[in-house]
Order: structure tokens, then sequence, then C-alpha cells
């Protein structure tokens, strides 16, 4: 999407600047002993302490780069944890860029620490509860320095952690020569970047004693594909025992079989267009050892798993992202999450979830925003009026929908049918597995201004990402979108404060509660009967426990019996872009399929939205 490829754009510049420019000094009063080394910190805001770039892996480069993560070699004397670690490498590749840079270095599994300010007497008595935030990005781009998490920690009295993880097809990349040429099977799944986290959360389980943290009161929680890797965590038995709540917001359960990771797409078990044996046959395309796929397909069956590896490990990660497969909104096409039965189980994770014993089941918020995808669907040209194309995007003028109804039907149906497989889904079968542990939130707050005659509420409304401004504050994340613009600013510090407030009661207690405020009202646990989800709004405009048991079945019913899909052809298109192309596979039935009359279209002759 052009608006937020160039907020990541804003973002970047922004960090290095910051980096460059603004780094702290270090104040000794932050002196602390890791089980690697000292480090120092400095002083934040909201009366914190900060630790930047603290490394908790090695850096996996070279032979090291495609394999499990590797401890981190101590240091001597003292090391300045005063600026953000590199980002991990990634390509801004939105299709309209005419060049797409690569970002960032294979150098970056760093992570960021925030405690109250503790002197070192209260830290050796404090027992503070732990919170691991993993960042978004569609998990091909992101950095944990986009957010900074002092008002979490300072206002709630917490410790927040904040880590990197590889990304895109340097944290997820299944292959058989890979595996073959591993010295471990860990080192021959794939999902690098699920082991990095894991890593992160193990260096927690040793370290978080020198912040004043409890090792033993660990919370993670991600946004989008941070809440998607919150998921993957759930489900990994190499995470057992290192954390102990999980708040997933605007995540997927969505995991990718091992055939689709690795398979050619013609095979008899076809792999996904971007499997890693499609990417490769592009790889050697543009190295020039075939001209097309046919001869690059000839070319990688017949070369060895030792010469395969060298190969690739020999690629800079200019040349490997810059051969990514572009896609319309969300940058480059890759899978993540793969069910190599070993980082991850090899089957779906809602039959998964059916037994507590197969996971690890801990307390779980999940929630999502009621108009989620309004942020990736504002600027098609089906909906939206570009009265002065990219310029006037650019300079803050934003497109006029040309049928609201339209507009707000077509992403409705993509909005509840992420909260229906992201959220309520997983939520019942969670709340059978665990009873009175799992809790469920819609955040419906959307009271934007407008912007040049354009009214941002309906345009975006209670869009993807909103609930990170509220969370960390609109000071706390690197660029305020004007999309997120409140017309009261006073919103921010209300909804932000009780948000903050559930948060961290959750991970104080293992129920959100009354958010540690006796005035807001009860969060309940999702229930058969009864209201069974907090919404998030204002107090007195919408804040309260409500009723919302949405189905996957009923919104497919809602599908088939719409009177405004205009024929057959376009209720199969936008049945494959719900239940196929929207991280939403898992949902996808070729029967029901066969039974709206689509025979006459392949899902492969649709392609997705995003």
């Amino acid at each position: 999407m052009k608006k937020a490829a160039l907020l990541l754009l804003a973002l970047v510049a922004g960090l290095l600047i910051y980096r460059h420019v603004s780094a702290p000094s270090a104040d000794p009063a932050t002196l602390r002993q890791l089980q690697s080394g000292a480090v120092v910190g400095f002083e934040d805001q909201e009366n914190t302490y900060a630790w930047k770039g603290i490394p908790f892996a090695a850096p996996p480069v070279d032979t090291l780069r495609w394999q499990a993560p590797r401890p981190v070699a101590s240091w001597e004397g003292t090391r300045e944890a005063l600026e953000h670690g590199a980002m991990c490498s990634q390509v801004v590749a939105f299709d309209w860029m005419p060049v797409h840079p690569v970002i960032g270095s294979e150098d970056c599994l760093y992570l960021d620490v925030w405690s109250p300010r503790l002197s070192a007497g209260q830290v050796r008595t404090s027992n503070r509860p732990v919170m691991v935030y993993i960042h978004g990005g569609a998990n091909t781009m992101g950095m944990s320095g986009a957010f900074k998490q002092f008002r979490l920690a300072g206002r709630e009295d917490v410790i927040v952690v904040a880590l990197q993880y590889r990304l895109g097809l340097l944290g997820w990349f299944s292959h058989p020569a890979l595996r073959s040429q591993a010295p471990t099977p860990l080192d021959g799944s794939g999902n690098f970047a699920v082991q990095d986290m894991v890593m992160a959360l193990q260096w927690v389980q040793k370290n978080i004693r020198a912040f004043g943290g409890n090792p033993d009161n660990v919370t993670i929680f991600g946004e989008s594909a941070g809440g998607m890797n919150t998921v993957a965590l759930l489900a990994s038995p190499l995470a057992k025992g290192l954390f102990h709540k999980a708040i997933v917001q605007s995540g997927n359960i969505q995991t990718v079989p091992l055939s689709q990771a690795e398979h050619y797409l013609d095979d008899a078990d076809p792999g996904l267009p971007y499997s890693s044996r499609e990417f490769i046959n592009r790889l050697l395309i543009a190295d020039g050892r075939a001209a097309d796929r046919a001869a690059a397909k000839t070319v990688q069956n017949g070369m060895s798993d030792s010469e395969l590896v060298s190969w690739l490990r020999g690629k800079s990660p200019k040349e490997l992202l810059g051969n990514a497969e572009l896609r319309n909104l969300l940058g480059y096409q890759t899978y993540s999450n793969v069910r190599d039965g070993l980082v991850l189980p090899d089957k779906p994770l809602l039959e998964l979830f059916a037994d507590p014993a197969d996971y690890n089941a801990v307390p779980v918020i999940v929630g999502s925003n009621l108009n989620e995808y309004k942020f990736f669907l504002w600027q098609l040209d089906r909906f939206a009026d570009k009265r002065f194309g990219f310029l006037g995007q650019f300079l803050g003028y934003f497109p006029i929908i040309k049928d609201a109804d339209d507009y707000n039907r077509l992403t409705g149906y993509f909005s509840d049918q992420w909260r229906v497989t992201g959220v309520n889904e997983p939520a019942s079968v969670l709340a059978a597995s665990q009873p009175g542990e799992i809790f469920t939130y819609r955040l419906d707050w959307a009271r934007q201004k407008g912007a040049h005659g354009v009214d941002m509420s309906e345009l975006f409304g209670s869009a993807h990402g909103n609930d990170v401004v509220f969370l960390l504050g609109t000071d706390a994340v690197s660029s305020l979108p004007t999309y997120a613009q409140a017309q009261d600013e006073n919103d921010y510090e209300v909804l932000g404060n009780l948000m903050r407030g559930y948060w961290a009661e959750f991970a104080r207690t293992g129920k959100p509660g009354q958010g540690g405020d006796t005035s807001l009202p009860e969060w309940q646990p999702w229930q058969a009967e009864g209201a069974n989800k907090m919404l998030l709004d204002l107090p007195g405009k919408g804040l309260g426990m409500a009723v919302d048991r949405l189905t996957v079945a009923e919104l497919k019913q809602r599908l088939r019996d719409d009177p405004k899909i205009a024929s057959t052809r376009e209720r199969c298109e936008l049945y494959t872009q719900l239940f196929w192309y929207a991280l939403t596979k898992d949902f996808w039935d070729d029967e029901e399929y066969r039974a709206l009359g689509c025979e006459a279209w392949p899902r492969e002759s649709f392609s997705g939205l995003i």
C-alpha cells in the first residue's frame, strides 16, 4: 500500500536520525549484569529506564543463515545499550515503486528492555510481571524500534521486552536441501524466525531478574504478524514453559503445510506460487543460469544438495530479497509458520487447540478491530476517487469513496472474516479446552479528524493498527498516521489508559478484570451463554461486554444469500478472496465452492486483494 510504504520509509528515516543524532547518555544507575556481560542503559520517559540493542543470539550470518539461532557470545567490560540494534533485512517492495531498496542487516537478533526506575536494592527484591512484545509487519518488514514501550512499563509498573526476529524468506525458508545439510533437525526446520522468538524467551528466563522481572510470570503479546507469531508460540513445543499468558492483537491462526512451502507449483501436491522451489527458480533465472521457469526447474533438480545450499548462502540479502515476487499491497510474497512437525505441529491449529495437552495452554486474550480491512482496501480503484493521484495521497489528500454502501459492505465482509477466523473460531475452541481462561475483544473506536473534506472515520474507522496507537501512546509510535488522528486528543489518554490497564492486569493475574480501575466494566471470559466479548471504546460511548458469536459458517451463509452480489462469478471471487488468499486457507472448502456454481472459475483464476 502506498501510504503504508511511505509510513515505513518515514519510520526508517526517523529511526536512522534517532540513532545517529539523538543517542541518549548512559546512566550509571542502569548498570545490570547479564549472563553474557554487563550492560548500561539510560533514563527514558514515564519514569522508566531503557536498554536497547541487547544481543540475545549470535548473528545468523554466513553458514548460520537458515539455521537455528546460536547462543550469543559473552563480552568483556560494559556494553552500552543506548541504541536499537539493526533492523532485520527487509525489502521495501511495493509494486508501484520504481526501485525496491533492501534495508537492514542479517545481524539483527537484538531486543530492548524497559523497566520502572528501580534502584539496585529494589531490583534485587522486585518480582514484576514481564511483557514480551512481538512486532508486526506481515512477517516481511518491521522492527522493535518502531514502538517505544516506556508508557506501558512506566504507568503499569511492568517490565517490557521488545524482540526482533528474522523476516521473510530469511526467517522462514523450508527446502529438502537445507534439511539434508543441516547439522541438527532444528537447523533444517525452516521455521528460523519462530526459533529466534523462542531464544529471546529463553534469554528472558535467564536474564530478566537483572531488570526486576519475574521469569515465572511472562506474557507474550503482539499485533498483526506479531499476533500470528504469538499464536505460533502457543502451538510450538519449543516454547513450553517459557511464557505464562498470551495476548493476540489482530492476529490469525494460519500455518502452512510443508508441501505448500516446498513443492513446485505444478507438482501433484502443489506448492504455493512463492514456495522455496519456485523462489529458487526465479533466482536461477535472475542469475542467468536459466532462461525460463522450465529450464530453471531442470537446473534446480540437477543440483546436489550441498551445491544448492552453498549457492544460496553465497547470495547477499539484496540478491535474495530483490528477487522475491511482489504482491499488491503488502510487499513481497512469502510464507511463514510451516507445519514441520518439529518447531510447529503438522496439523491445523484449530485441531491442535482442541486438546490442551497438545499446546501451551495458558490464559489468552485475543481480539481484532471493527474495521480491520479498511486499512488495506481504502485505496482500491473500485472504491476510491483518487482526486489528486499518488501525489495527493502523499500530501494528505485522501480519496473520496465513490459508493459508501458498497465500500462498507465489502470491507465489512473482510473485517468480519478477520474477526471470525482470527478471534471467534479459535476462542470457541480454546475456551472449550480452557474454560474461564480465554478473553476476547473488539476495538470499536472510530472518531478521527476529517482531512481535506474526507470523513476519515468512514474511510478508515477502527482500522488495522489502531490498537497499537492507543496501547503504546501517540508519542511511542514512530509516526502517527493521519487515519488515526482523533477529533479529541484526550481520547488517546482515556482509551489508552484503560487498554494498558486491562493488558497489565491480565499480565499480573491471568484475568483482565477491571484493568486495575474499579470504575471500568469487568471483562468476562468467552462463554457459551451471555456476553462474551469486551468492546473497547470510551466509557459511556461503547465500552462494555457484548454478545458476538459470529461464525465462519454464518459468514459463508451471508455470502451465499447476499442479493447485492451481482453474479455467480463475483460470488466465487469473493469466496476465494475471503477463504483462500486472506491467510485463511484452513477454512477453504472445495465442496462449498462447487456448490456455489464455481466450476468454471478455478480459484487460481482470481487474485487476492492483499
